[in-house]
C-alpha cells in the first residue's frame, strides 16, 4: 500500500520548483492534495497532470499572507477532500545581496511575510482539526543559512530561522498528541532558477527536489511518529 494512502495533504507553494515535485510524489503515494494558489492568473500555471488527477486534487485561490483567506481555503478543502492531516509549507521567497545597515527594512518585512507569515497562517488554520483528531503532520522548509548564517543574507536567514522557531514551538504544544511538526533545512536545491542564477557552478552536491520529497514522505508516515521538533540538515555536498 502507498505510504500516504487516503491522507489529505495541504501543500503551500505547490506550483513552485520544489512544491510541484512534492505534489506529484504525494499523489503517487496515495495522498489527496489541497493546493492553494496565488490569486490571479493561477489556472494557466497548473500542470495538466494535476488537472488530470480530478477529485484527488483540490485547487483554489488563497493569499497565504491573509489569515482569513487561508482559513477559508482550509474549510473548503476539508469539505472537498476530508480533514487536512498533512501540511507541507514550501511557500517562500529569497532576497539577498546587501549587508545589515544597507539592506532595507522593507526587505526584512517582505522576507518575514513570504516565509514566516505564510507558514504561521497555514499552521494556525490546520491545527484545530488536527488536535480534534489527535493526528497530523506539519513539515516546513527552512534553509541552511538559517542555521549557519552567511553575509548579506540577513533578512532571509532571520525569516527562515523564525520558521524553525515556529515549528519548534508547535512541536512542544502538540507533544504527545499524535501530531508532529518538523523542519527540513536544505542547502542549494537543484531548480531551474538556481541553475540559471549560478551558471558554471558545480551542482553535483546540491540537494534534489526528489530527495526532499522522499524525506517528507517518510516524516509523514506512521514510522516517523517519534520524530517531532527536529530540524533536518539537508545540506547535501554544499
Amino acid at each position: 500500500m502507498p505510504a500516504l494512502q487516503g491522507k489529505v495533504a495541504m501543500i503551500t507553494g505547490g506550483l513552485g520548483a520544489l512544491g510541484l515535485h512534492v505534489c506529484r510524489r504525494f499523489l503517487q503515494e496515495g495522498a489527496r492534495i489541497a493546493l492553494p494558489v496565488r490569486p490571479g492568473g493561477a489556472p494557466a500555471q497548473i500542470p495538466d497532470d494535476l488537472r488530470a488527477a480530478g477529485s484527488k486534487v483540490f485547487i483554489d485561490e488563497a493569499d497565504l499572507e491573509r489569515e482569513d483567506q487561508v482559513r477559508a481555503f482550509v474549510k473548503k478543502a476539508s469539505a472537498a477532500l476530508g480533514p487536512v492531516g498533512i501540511l507541507i509549507n514550501t511557500a517562500g521567497g529569497y532576497a539577498g545581496g546587501e549587508p545589515v545597515g544597507v539592506v532595507s527594512a522593507e526587505t526584512l518585512d517582505r522576507m518575514l511575510a513570504v516565509n514566516l507569515k505564510t507558514a504561521f497562517h497555514a499552521c494556525s488554520a490546520v491545527l484545530p482539526s488536527m488536535r480534534e483528531r489527535n493526528a497530523g503532520r506539519i513539515i516546513s522548509i527552512a534553509a541552511k543559512t538559517a542555521l549557519l548564517p552567511a553575509a548579506k543574507r540577513g533578512p532571509y536567514a532571520i525569516a527562515k530561522r523564525a520558521v524553525i522557531t515556529l515549528t519548534e514551538t508547535i512541536a512542544e504544544e502538540v507533544r504527545g498528541t499524535g501530531i508532529t511538526a518538523n523542519v527540513i533545512a536544505p542547502a542549494i536545491i537543484v531548480t531551474p532558477a538556481n541553475l540559471a542564477s549560478m551558471p558554471g557552478a558545480d551542482s553535483s552536491g546540491w540537494v534534489t527536489p526528489d530527495a526532499l520529497a522522499s524525506m517528507m514522505v517518510f516524516l509523514c508516515s506512521d514510522d516517523a511518529q517519534s520524530i517531532n521538533g527536529t530540524t533536518i540538515r539537508a545540506f547535501g555536498g554544499v
